[in-house]
């Protein structure tokens, strides 16, 4: 588990993230501490391929996500994440 902070415009959020790897597909467990999210529960699925990150986080804290993509009405958030080459 990691302490891992992040900032989104001026605002700070803190808290943990848990991976599990060994899982299908692969689960993450995301427990705010600080911040906007503080006393939160965001469970969440993820993929990595080379440089990109995508996961769908399921934002009503409930149920975890099963596969990669949003359901009207569902409180699931899909995102891509692509790391910046320095």
């Amino acid at each position: 588990m990691t302490h891992t902070p992040v900032t989104v415009g001026t605002k700070v959020d803190r808290g943990t993230v848990k991976l599990n790897p060994a899982a299908k597909p692969k689960e993450l467990e995301i427990k705010g501490s600080d911040g906007p999210n503080k006393g939160k529960t965001i469970l969440a699925i993820y993929e990595r391929d080379g440089d990109t990150m995508r996961i769908c986080y399921d934002l009503g804290g409930k149920n975890r996500p099963t596969e990669f993509k949003t359901k009207e009405g569902a409180p699931l958030f899909l995102v891509t994440y692509k790391r910046e080459k320095r």
